[in-house]
């Protein structure tokens, strides 16, 4: 995949593969750090599926801030 430029239609695309391929009903979120591209993805899945949150890593969130305090 990395051949392939990650716009927000593509990262959704394959997001829906996975999910049709396991079934939407097992799915609660989809959780993603909160790049531009990936967050409009998870928008798409959430209003393709209302019952799949959207859902922003506060791990990712974590680590971004420890590496800014740390750098200084």
């Amino acid at each position: 995949m990395s051949a392939e430029s990650h716009t927000a239609e593509f990262l959704k695309d394959k997001i829906q593969e996975v999910i049709n391929e396991i079934s939407n009903e097992k799915f609660a979120a989809v959780v993603s750090d909160n790049a531009s591209t990936i967050a409009s993805a998870r928008q798409k899945i959430s209003e393709a599926y209302p019952h799949i949150m959207n859902i922003r890593c506060i791990a990712h969130f974590v680590n971004l801030i420890s590496k800014d305090i740390l750098s200084k």
